[in-house]
């Protein structure tokens, strides 16, 4: 810093150079830069083990009409909101609870032994600083009464066992808001404390894992209604919201297959040498007689090859995301363009196809029951999928933006509602349109989520032939009278050019 001044003679004065701090030595310097690199690399090692069980980021939870959706109404699982004093009635009856699920099936303390033996792992599926203040018998007390809360309910819905169902009774208006607070995401257990539960519970894990998997169905069920289908659970997931979200958008066999097809093309023509002998050709394209599903997989990468081969130009692909970008539209702007809804045959959330027809199209979308507990849950999936360590796609969210692209006002409510896809348990058409915008908030889609659907509305909507004839049968062919009126009108054309034709020519 300089400072000029004057004496008393008005002589001007030294000038004087401060300098604001004192300068730093070499060595000093070194320090902290050593500090500083030090920081990075604790930070990165930090990083790499996030745990699988994490907070709502503030981003979404700031959100005023979400808020409560994050938080339990009855019951604590895990130490996120252990403690509440507004759920200290679910509290007390953990007791009772897990007495009445060991009851003479496993020694207490034996079952006790051993979820504190999964109590370190457990306790990192946490966020770091979140079970300080549990020490580890405290917190495997906790991890116990909470497991064994879970399964009882569990056993309870599915209607497996009756035991514990005099105990739950006087409870029984209140169980519908556990089954919510057990797929909240800071309301979740380890599986791993569940599987050893189940292990010495039941007669094996697959016993229980078949309670797991019929409770989830049930609970998809609530959201879509059921579908004959066979979906097999992973009991190697993190958690119960890991598995339900895997319930709503898991892919058939067949869709499996088709995507391990290509997955082995892009591999065979990775590792296939320019120039390769006949021999080595016949290996590529004849599978070997021994292996069925190696032929049949050779025979699909047989009829994708042409297609992967024949790549599109850089123009084309900035002009499909161009499309892709504003295929987006309401269900009333869709119906004017002809286009039609109906119920997919499935309850999974990615079964969205659409299909063009010669004056018409067909847009086919999952149904889904629309309840008390369906924001929370979409809210829950959803916030799951943006946490930095869970899943690495965004289907839920990109499932919940194109809902709210479709759903604009009451109207287009109104339609998916006649056509069976909305069934509306909540109230108004305006509730339910109002619930689909205030989900949307903040939530980020997948750029890849339905790009095909999405790129085919569009061109059928830009097709001028499609929305000519929407038009006309909207305007003509909508109710009977105005298809009547429309004959009628036809009729008096005809006639009036039958007698304009024989006036001009009378013989």
């Amino acid at each position: 810093m300089t400072t000029v001044g004057t004496n008393g003679d008005n002589q001007s004065a030294e000038i004087t150079q401060i300098d604001p701090k004192p300068r730093e030595s070499s060595s000093s310097k070194s320090k902290s830069k050593d500090k500083r690199l030090n920081f990075v690399e604790n930070y990165v090692h930090d990083t790499t083990d996030k745990p699988q069980i994490q907070r709502v980021p503030s981003l979404l939870r700031d959100i005023q009409s979400n808020a409560k959706c994050y938080d339990p109404l009855v019951v604590s699982i895990g130490p996120y909101h252990h403690g509440n004093p507004q759920l200290e009635s679910f509290e007390n009856l953990k007791v009772p609870v897990a007495h009445e699920f060991i009851r003479d099936q496993v020694s207490y303390k034996q079952l006790y032994k051993e979820v504190a033996k999964v109590g370190e792992s457990a306790r990192k599926c946490y966020e770091k600083g979140s079970t300080t203040k549990y020490d580890d018998e405290s917190f495997n007390e906790m991890m116990f009464l909470d497991a064994c809360f879970v399964l009882q309910i569990i056993l309870s819905e599915t209607n497996s066992n009756q035991t514990g169902e005099d105990l739950l009774r006087p409870w029984a208006h209140h169980l519908v808001f556990a089954r919510r607070d057990l797929f909240l995401l800071e309301n979740q257990i380890p599986l791993l404390v569940l599987k050893v539960l189940i292990k010495f519970r039941f007669e094996n894990e697959s016993v229980g894992a078949k309670l797991i998997q019929n409770f989830l169905s049930q609970t998809a069920h609530i959201m879509s209604p059921p579908k004959k289908e066979k979906w097999e659970i992973d009991m190697d997931a993190p958690n119960l919201l890991h598995l339900f979200r895997e319930r709503l958008i898991w892919s058939s066999p067949e869709e499996k297959n088709e995507k391990n097809c290509f997955k082995r093309l892009l591999h065979l023509l990775r590792e296939q040498p320019i120039e390769s002998s006949p021999e080595d050709k016949n290996k590529l394209i004849e599978p070997s007689p021994e292996d069925e599903n190696e032929k049949k997989c050779f025979k699909h990468l047989l009829h994708l090859l042409p297609e992967w081969l024949i790549e599109s130009s850089p123009e084309d692909k900035n002009k499909e995301n161009f499309v892709e970008w504003y295929s987006y539209r309401s269900v009333t702007e869709l119906e004017s363009a002809g286009i039609h809804f109906r119920p997919s045959h499935t309850d999974r959330f990615t079964d969205v196809k659409f299909k063009s027809h010669l004056i018409s199209g067909t847009l086919t979308l999952c149904p889904i029951v629309v309840e008390d507990s369906t924001k929370s849950l979409l809210l829950n999936l959803a916030t799951y999928e943006m946490c930095p360590n869970d899943p690495s796609d965004n289907r839920i969210m990109s499932y919940i933006c194109l809902m709210d692209s479709l759903i604009d006002h009451a109207d287009d409510v109104k339609e998916l509602r006649k056509r069976k896809i909305l069934l509306n348990s909540l109230g108004s058409d305006e509730e339910l349109a109002r619930l689909f915008n205030e989900i949307s908030n903040n939530l980020v889609y997948d750029n890849d989520a339905y790009r095909d659907v999405k790129t085919q509305i569009e061109k059928h909507c830009q097709s001028k032939a499609h929305v000519w004839m929407a038009e006309c049968i909207h305007n003509h062919f909508r109710s009977p009278w105005a298809f009547l009126a429309f004959l009628g009108a036809m009729f008096i054309i005809a006639l009036t050019t039958v007698q304009t034709y024989f006036a001009i020519f009378p013989h």
